[in-house]
């Protein structure tokens, strides 16, 4: 064997070691790469976990803190049982449970124990020692007693309410506070049974006419009802070739949106300002079911708020035993004191609650007048919006305006003219017949010149295709003309057509505005009655 045989040999070697060399190198490196991936991703998993222990870990922490301090609030609180009885007593008063004698020890400074005898009273129908109760707990916690004696004649004995109530929710709620104060949950629950006219009409007046004044006064105005308002897309009109409005028709639908929001707002009104509208029956002078749950919640904050010295220590123990609840996550539990809205968005509430009852539907739109008054001039002005009295159509790189006597006429004759332009340069079989015909003519002048057979048959295959040319060129000349002739009717059908539907929305565009006008001196004479 040569030296040269013996050298492939060790090469041929040589290269398949250094391929499976890199092969298992390349394995290695994702091996490499595979690990690290999943050491990556291990760690992340017990990053997760390690944070989910530790949160797991203080909110069990968190629980047991509140747990025990719960205990030494409660061993404080244990200091006040007679407070505490008298509570509980209250509540099975309020929840209905008949109880022949409360068997309450007085407790200094505490303005719940009268008032529970006051409701034992009522409820016993009488309502003079019940008055002697209430004018008791009033001497020692006016706001709170009265609102107690209010909610709770209201909520348990309806027909005493106006005797009993009447003055005290005009001492409590003089007048509602400015469109965007805050108002507390006991203001709202005697605002609502105020609205109601749960104490009767004298108190639902003196509270409508003094938050008039009061607004009127102070400068403030009544806010916009959102729910009764037509978004503005901003609108004006257009013409039949708009971006977003291709045809005629949908330029007057502003307007169209404005009329039809101003009919919908004289429905609304009409439903509320109704002679009947449910105010003759009983049941409009009690809650809704939504409202009843709110102000027993009410009615039951005020009772489980406690004594001057123990309020602290409910509040707080209410605290601890939200954290106990939610498994060691801060909770806020609701108070009596709590906001609950402002003035504004709570009467917008009222007024378009279709389940609302109507006195205090009744009640809002007087206070919401103004608003209301602006929100359908509004729509008026947007329904009875100028139109134009031209539009522009884009016809063939031509504008053409339009109006309701008809379109120019020079700039429809400008576009007819463009098309013909537009035609005629479409034509490509006329260069092609010029360029046979000089070929042909050539070759029959070299025929004549040198007497070839073979330039003769090239000389009449060259006339052959000249005529053909020819009777194509007159063909398709023919079909262009026909085919100019119909995009010209179409051109005509177009304008006419784009003309008639400018007329007809100028006209929609009129009635519309004639129509807002008619809704909104509905709308005046019902809030001007």
């Amino acid at each position: 064997m040569s030296y040269t045989d013996y050298s492939q040999i060790f090469f041929s070697r040589d290269g398949r070691q250094d391929r499976r060399i890199r092969a298992l190198q390349d394995d290695l490196s994702n091996a490499y790469s595979q690990m690290h991936r999943e050491r990556s991703r291990m760690r992340s998993e017990l990053s997760r976990v390690r944070g989910t222990l530790e949160q797991r870990l203080d909110r069990v922490s968190a629980t047991l803190d509140a747990f025990i301090e719960l205990s030494d609030v409660r061993a404080t609180l244990s200091m006040f049982d007679h407070a505490a009885i008298a509570r509980h007593r209250t509540l099975q008063l309020l929840d209905g449970t008949p109880m022949p004698s409360l068997d309450l020890r007085d407790v200094p400074g505490y303005w719940l124990v009268p008032a529970a005898r006051g409701l034992h009273s009522l409820l016993a129908d009488d309502v003079s020692r019940a008055r002697l109760h209430f004018d008791e707990a009033s001497r020692i916690d006016a706001p709170r007693a009265r609102s107690f004696a209010a909610l709770s004649c209201a909520l348990t004995r309806a027909e005493h309410a106006r005797s009993l109530g009447e003055s005290v929710s005009a001492d409590l709620l003089p007048r509602l506070p400015g469109p965007d104060t805050q108002v507390t949950r006991g203001q709202r629950a005697l605002w609502m049974l105020t609205a109601d006219g749960s104490f009767g009409d004298d108190a639902r007046e003196h509270l409508l006419l003094s938050t008039l004044r009061g607004w009127s006064a102070e400068g403030e105005r009544a806010p916009a009802v959102d729910a009764w308002s037509v978004p503005d897309t901003g609108g004006r009109v257009r013409g039949p070739n708009g971006r977003n409005s291709p045809r005629v028709s949908a330029t007057a639908d502003p307007q169209r949106r404005a009329a039809r929001g101003l009919a919908e707002l004289r429905e609304r009104i009409t439903g509320i300002t109704a002679p009947d509208g449910g105010i003759g029956s009983p049941e409009a002078l009690s809650p809704d079911r939504d409202s009843s749950d709110f102000l027993w919640e009410t009615l039951r904050l005020l009772v489980e708020e406690g004594s001057r010295e123990e309020a602290p220590l409910l509040v707080e123990a209410n605290r601890l035993r939200a954290v106990i609840e939610n498994n060691g996550e801060a909770g806020t539990p609701a108070a009596w004191g709590d906001d609950v809205g402002t003035a504004g968005s709570l009467l917008s509430r009222d007024l378009t609650r279709e389940d609302a009852p109507p006195h205090r539907r009744t009640f809002s739109l007087v206070l919401l007048r103004t608003a209301v008054l602006d929100t359908a001039q509004d729509l008026a002005a947007r329904a009875g919006e100028q139109f134009p009295a031209a539009t522009d159509l884009r016809l063939h790189g031509t504008t053409v305006t339009l109006t309701s006597s008809g379109a120019d006429r020079q700039q429809v004759e400008e576009a007819r003219r463009r098309l013909r332009q537009r035609a005629a340069s479409e034509g490509g079989t006329g260069g092609v017949l010029w360029g046979v015909a000089a070929v042909t003519g050539v070759m029959l002048l070299l025929s004549l010149a040198t007497g070839n057979a073979v330039l003769w048959t090239l000389t009449v295959a060259g006339a052959a295709a000249a005529a053909y040319v020819f009777f194509a060129a007159e063909r398709e000349k023919g079909d262009a003309e026909a085919v100019l002739r119909l995009q010209e009717r179409k051109l005509d059908q177009q304008v006419e057509e784009a003309v008639q539907e400018w007329r007809r929305t100028r006209v929609e565009a009129e009635e519309h505005a004639a129509e807002a006008h008619r809704e909104l001196e509905a709308i005046r004479s019902l809030l001007d009655p």
